[in-house]
């Protein structure tokens, strides 16, 4: 069964509509995504696909952004590889402190988890290894585009594929040879780290990176986890649900120390 992650509550912090209800970077059987624009932080190119102006066009951006980014392309896996170095960094850190478990490791978990006692740690230092075993064996090649064809590779039946429009990325969990993770439209929308304004601080909004946590996070050789409160802002406030240390985005926040 594929596992999608979807766009949270709250918007994201780049201009123009809505896009989620329809797919206009769908071409020639492969999803075309706009440029990340002036929040993504990754240079733009002219890709070689065909493709169609952006929606998230706006005059604050200097003019027409008629952009697209190839998940097969150089500056992608340039963009990809520096997300995953900064999950690596921010999961080392939380590996570090629950080895040294003191009162701002315990105060960490009773956040999201609801829970500072020894069997909250024993359960996420397993995951946390396992989370950093996973992206060190990332490259470019385990990103492409979220097609049926791509999803039945990573081995969801047919019928069941990861193409959802308006998600932002996808796995199969069962995907723990290949660990493939699939790039929808919806990644290029939400900014690269989701810093909040001038500060290195992340904010509860949807980002690259954050994405990027949460689909490592669904392999079954991982945390096998489940989108129960989808959203950094849901999984904030089911901190004190049994269920917390299973969700998502719950895991991948308590990753990135978001406060």
């Amino acid at each position: 069964m594929p596992i999608f992650k979807v766009p949270g509550p709250l918007g994201v912090n780049v201009p123009g509509p809505n896009v989620f209800g329809r797919d206009p970077f769908y071409a020639n059987g492969i999803h075309q995504a706009p440029s990340c624009g002036s929040n993504g932080g990754c240079a733009p190119y002219q890709s070689h696909m065909a493709h169609k102006q952006s929606p998230l066009d706006a005059p604050e951006w200097d003019g027409v952004v008629n952009i697209c980014y190839d998940v097969k392309g150089k500056q992608f896996g340039e963009l990809i590889m520096s997300l995953r170095d900064s999950a690596i960094s921010y999961s080392q850190d939380r590996h570090a402190e629950l080895l040294r478990w003191d009162e701002i490791s315990k105060a960490r978990t009773r956040r999201w988890f609801n829970s500072s006692d020894e069997e909250i740690r024993d359960y996420l230092l397993p995951i946390i290894d396992s989370v950093i075993r996973v992206l060190k064996t990332l490259t470019p090649e385990n990103f492409d585009y979220d097609t049926q064809e791509n999803s039945v590779r990573a081995g969801c039946l047919p019928g069941q594929g990861m193409v959802v429009t308006g998600v932002l990325a996808a796995v199969c969990p069962t995907d723990i040879v290949a660990h493939r993770i699939a790039i929808n439209m919806g990644f290029f929308e939400v900014p690269k780290m989701g810093y909040l304004y001038e500060s290195q601080s992340f904010g509860v909004r949807d980002s690259q990176l954050l994405t990027l946590l949460h689909e490592v996070m669904h392999f079954h050789d991982v945390a096998s986890s489940i989108d129960y409160f989808p959203g950094v802002n849901s999984a904030s406030r089911n901190f004190a649900d049994v269920k917390a240390k299973m969700n998502s985005d719950g895991l991948a926040a308590y990753i990135l120390a978001i406060a």
